[in-house]
């Protein structure tokens, strides 16, 4: 009996088992790593279709599912910026850990904000910020990162410089969301107070290392605008942040990439309106040059006059401002390979960037290598990132307005065929029988062996270490040191023609200025995340920064150099006179402790809060440390139910709002130190003398901007996209170079002074007209805009000295109330008919013929009322196109070239080609209306409105064209795949203004293809 009830118990045991085993399925195991790098994903849900079942993957990527029920068929893996996999367990390994590699969502990159110092999702941050991706800056353009920034972030402005156009070598000024320093005092500084905050992989790095940054290296590009986003950054983020992160090396089999990009560009002279030949030779006429009551002289003049029209009247015309140009034929390449495993991974790549300016004698050649390794082993892992850099440089010795300025009458070359020195020359500069001028050639100085030429070598290397020893906890170290030598020199020909009436003994000129540079910065960070209750998602942030950056220049000129290939400083004859060698030693320390805190309840109510306290030697002795905060508060009113019932197509609707008061270290070292210099010639019984180079002030306070944001994002049915956000910067208290008695024996000092206020808005709307994901066809179309005001406030008449010296000079002022862009001036009512005569307003709307800076109101205003970029992407199948158009509508301008080539013109800048307004749109007779004041080489016109003008500008920025070719055809030659594509870069500009620009260097359009090879 016994037994039968044991033989009973096991068969109804056995049985209970095969129901069981009916009912679900075995244990499933398995590993969730991306396709990019084959890093495991944490926090990864795999989730039973059609069930409330969700798993979640640990620290290492693994995920163990028991239990589940056999009705369950499929798996849905998904990770916020990854593709969604649905994966049929039928298929699965049952019993072995299944592989799940996932895909970046392309869509939904910018997803994921990389500060520098933590990843966080986009969702869950309050901050501002916006994330682009390697596509879309390749969409925009392939000359370098910050063209392609301009054009696609309506916050991100890069300043267009008038004097040096498109010169390779010259780096451009930007800035993100305005100005929060004075504007105009940088070289007081020593370096841009107003230039946002770079990060490269986590480290500080320079604008430069940024412009000579190959494009197929970046991975993405985030730009953080608030407080909320830059407060990590404390002491240093007050202008923004731009964080560039680099291509990790992927795992797999060895794969090697090509990437070649040729450009062919050429100058924009559509600006410029100069006379011809006829029309110089007849304004000098009219202006009376060639009259004179002297008889003697009045002789020598017509003698000159009909010289010079000889050579008109027998086609004399030449076009100057072709000579120094050519076209510029640029080529950049970039090799790389990568393979590995999971444990261990590395990718070397090297890269070629030769940089034809349309210059002649203008050529920039960066030549990069770089080596990442990455390895892995257990829960930690190792990474390092070697580059190193070599460039060369060389700059064009004539100026490109000295072209411009030579007179059309003049003929290019002398008797067969010979460049002459002279273009005119008079040799007894006393003989009042010849009234020729000495006019220098352009083409001959061009032509002798001066040069302005340098190079540069830099190292940088960066490692990381990082540690998991739980699954919410995460500790990082990092450490990059960067070493840079560069050297510049120059040398004139004795043989110029600046050196005409200078002694033998000191024609010729060389310089030489040698910088090194070395910085180390590293960091030491604690990550902790982790989901409670399924409904509270707590994010922490803690960790320390120490930076130094050291810097040597050593520098000398000489002069006095004989006759010939003598161009080494060796062959050179003295110091100038009072001159010596110069040597400059400065050092800059930072140390930073910071906090960052994240909090999100259903992923619906968000908070953040930030913490940091600096210490830098770049303020005073008695201000070494200040504490910079940021709090940001989000809204993810998508994710409410009452949305979700309502609008179920809306995918994101977040209001958010930050306010923080970040700070700027863009200052130079030695500016809050009192330093001195020695001068040997002031000896006395206790040594060499020394005199005041700079007076500091020890309780020199941090510049700091306490800053307010509020915005909002929207996205809908994965078409329409708004984002919208309004900003207020206070800037207080500002620094600034205030005048001081010369008793003390200089005559300024850096100073805290009043405060300044930024103001405005920027968004982007974009919408999907046609969107076929599956089909591969879209066309987006796209409209970026800003609009900022600004205004100084208690300044008071601290920078009195800079306005008394700018009122000759130009029409910026430093007044309360006062725009930083604002052109201050006296109004001018026009030129009466009657006289010809300006006639100006005075403050009190009175008309008059005199002219009184004490009359001086705001005329205009640099700033426009609105401007951004207008973009159209279209997509089908392998085939792209786009094109993205800039407006900008309400700004003003003062022209200089109707201030000094249309008025203002004296005998001696008849010696230079003017601009053809001056001869037809002058006052001639009463009676007449004009727009300037008559002809005449005495009359000094001082500034005013009637200079002032709209500047209206619509230019067509970025154009290109593009073709991916099918992967099934590549693969059957052995390429993983291929793509080319052309563009063209602001090849027109339609504007309201007819100003020359680009006098020293002039601006270029370029046309360019790209050839894109994976193996």
């Amino acid at each position: 009996m016994k037994k039968k009830l044991t033989f009973l118990l096991a068969a109804l045991f056995m049985c209970m088992q095969a129901a069981l085993a009916q009912d679900t399925w075995p244990t499933i195991t398995g590993v969730v790593v991306t396709a990019d790098d084959g890093d495991p994903i944490m926090g990864v849900s795999v989730s039973a279709v059609g069930t409330k079942e969700s798993f979640i993957t640990d620290i290492n990527g693994n995920f163990v599912i028991k239990n589940l029920p056999a009705s369950v068929k499929t798996l849905r893996v998904s990770c916020v910026g990854m593709e969604t996999q649905t994966l049929v367990i039928a298929k699965l390994k049952i019993g072995k850990k299944n592989k799940i590699v996932l895909k970046t969502d392309k869509s939904l990159i910018d997803e994921v904000v990389v500060t520098g110092l933590y990843t966080r999702k986009k969702e869950s941050f309050t901050g501002s910020s916006q994330t682009y991706k390697a596509e879309e800056l390749k969409n925009v353009g392939n000359l370098n990162l910050i063209q392609s920034l301009k054009t696609l972030d309506p916050a991100f402005n890069v300043l267009e410089s008038n004097e040096f156009g498109s010169d390779p070598n010259r780096l451009p000024d930007l800035e993100v969301r305005g100005k929060t320093s004075i504007v105009g005092l940088k070289e007081t500084f020593g370096q841009d107070p107003n230039q946002p905050l770079f990060i490269l992989d986590g480290f500080e790095t320079t604008l430069q290392t940024i412009m000579d940054l190959s494009m197929d290296r970046i991975a993405s590009v985030t730009i953080l605008k608030d407080a909320a986003s830059t407060a990590i950054y404390g002491s240093k983020a007050a202008n923004g942040v731009i964080v560039v992160e680099t291509k990790a090396p992927q795992m797999g089999k060895l794969k090697v990439s090509y990437s070649g990009n040729y450009n062919i560009s050429f100058a924009d002279l559509t600006d410029y309106n100069l006379m011809n030949a006829a029309e110089k030779l007849e304004y000098e006429r009219l202006s009376g040059y060639y009259t004179s009551n002297i008889a003697d002289q009045q002789e020598a003049q017509e003698k000159r006059y009909n010289r010079l029209l000889q050579n008109v009247l027998r086609g004399v015309n030449t076009y100057w401002m072709s000579e120094p140009l050519r076209t510029g034929f640029n080529q950049r390449h970039y090799v790389s390979a990568e393979g590995g495993n999971e444990q261990f991974r590395y990718s070397l790549g090297v890269s070629y960037n030769n940089v034809k300016g349309v210059m002649k004698k203008s050529d920039r050649e960066v030549m990069s290598g770089n080596l990442n390794i990455l390895y892995r082993m257990g829960k930690l892992t190792f990474s390092n990132n070697l580059t190193v850099d070599v460039t060369s440089f060389s700059n064009p010795v004539v100026q490109f307005y000295e072209y411009a300025n030579a007179n059309p009458y003049y003929p290019k070359y002398g008797e067969g065929g010979k460049v002459e020195k002279w273009l005119e020359y008079k040799a007894d500069t006393k003989d009042i029988y010849d009234a020729s001028v000495n006019v220098g050639n352009p083409m001959w100085n061009d032509r002798l062996n001066s040069y302005s030429k340098g190079e540069s070598f830099a190292v940088r290397n960066n490692f990381n270490l990082e540690y998991r020893p739980l699954q919410v906890l995460w500790l990082r170290g990092r450490f990059g040191i960067s070493k840079s030598t560069s050297d510049g020199e120059s040398f004139r020909s004795p043989q110029d023609t600046q050196f005409d009436q200078v002694e033998k003994l000191k024609k010729g000129s060389y310089s030489d200025n040698r910088t090194d540079n070395l910085s180390y910065d590293g960091d030491f960070t604690v990550t902790y995340g982790q989901l409670l209750g399924n409904a509270h998602q707590i994010n922490a942030v803690m960790g320390a920064t120490f930076q130094e950056t050291k810097s040597i220049s050593k520098s000398f000129d000489v002069q006095g150099f004989p006759d010939g290939n003598f161009t080494t400083p060796a062959f050179a004859n003295k110091y100038p006179e009072g001159g010596k060698p110069g040597y400059y030693d400065s050092k800059a320390r930072s140390v930073s402790f910071y906090f960052n805190g994240g909090y999100s309840y259903d992923n619906r109510y968000l908070l953040d809060a930030n913490v940091r306290t600096d210490g830098s030697s770049v303020f005073g002795t008695n201000k070494r440390f200040t504490t910079t905060w940021a709090v940001g508060l989000g809204w993810n009113i998508h994710n409410e139910k009452f949305v979700k019932n309502l609008l179920s197509g809306v995918q994101m609707l977040k209001l958010r709002a930050s306010i923080g008061n970040p700070g700027n270290q863009n200052f130079g070292s030695y500016n809050t130190l009192t330093t001195y210099e020695f001068n040997n010639w002031m000896q006395n019984y206790f040594g060499t003398g020394v005199l005041i180079s700079g007076f500091g002030d020890p309780d020199l306070a941090w510049q700091k901007t306490l800053d307010f944001n509020v915005g909002f994002d929207f996205s809908f049915k994965n078409r329409f996209h708004i984002n919208f956000d309004y900003y207020r910067k206070n800037t207080d208290p500002l620094l600034a170079s205030i005048g001081i008695p010369m008793s003390v024996g200089t005559t300024s000092r850096l100073a805290n002074i009043g405060k300044q206020v930024n103001k405005g808005i920027n968004g982007t709307i974009r919408y999907a007209i046609l969107y076929k994901p599956q089909e591969r066809i879209n066309w987006t179309t796209s409209l970026m805009f800003r609009y900022m005001t600004a205004y100084y406030d208690k300044v008071g008449d601290k920078l009195d000295q800079f306005n008394q010296k700018n009122l000759t000079k130009n029409m910026t002022r430093y007044y309360d109330g006062g725009s930083p862009t604002a052109l201050w001036s006296v109004r001018s009512a026009g030129i009466d008919p009657a006289s010809g005569r300006e006639i100006f307003i005075t403050k009190n709307g009175k008309y008059t013929f005199d002219y009184s800076y004490d009359d001086e109101v705001e005329v205009g205003d640099t700033r426009p009322d609105i401007e951004g970029t207008w973009g159209n992407t279209f997509y089908w199948k392998g085939f792209s196109c786009s094109i993205f158009m800039r407006y900008s509508l309400g700004g003003d301008a003062f022209s200089s070239t109707l201030y000094d080539k249309v008025e203002n013109i004296s005998s001696y800048d008849l010696a230079r080609n003017q601009d053809r307004r001056a001869l037809y749109d002058r006052w001639q007779k009463p009676g007449d209306k004009a727009r300037f004041k008559g002809i005449s080489l005495t009359e000094n016109t001082p500034m005013s409105s009637r200079f002032v003008q709209k500047n209206n500008y619509l230019t067509i920025e970025s154009v290109r064209v593009s073709y991916e070719f099918p992967y099934q055809l590549m693969n059957k030659i052995g390429i993983q795949g291929m793509t080319v594509s052309a563009y063209m870069n602001d090849i027109c500009r339609w504007s309201s203004i007819k100003e020359e620009r680009g006098t020293s260097y002039p601006f270029a359009r370029s046309v360019s293809m790209s050839l894109s090879v994976n193996f």
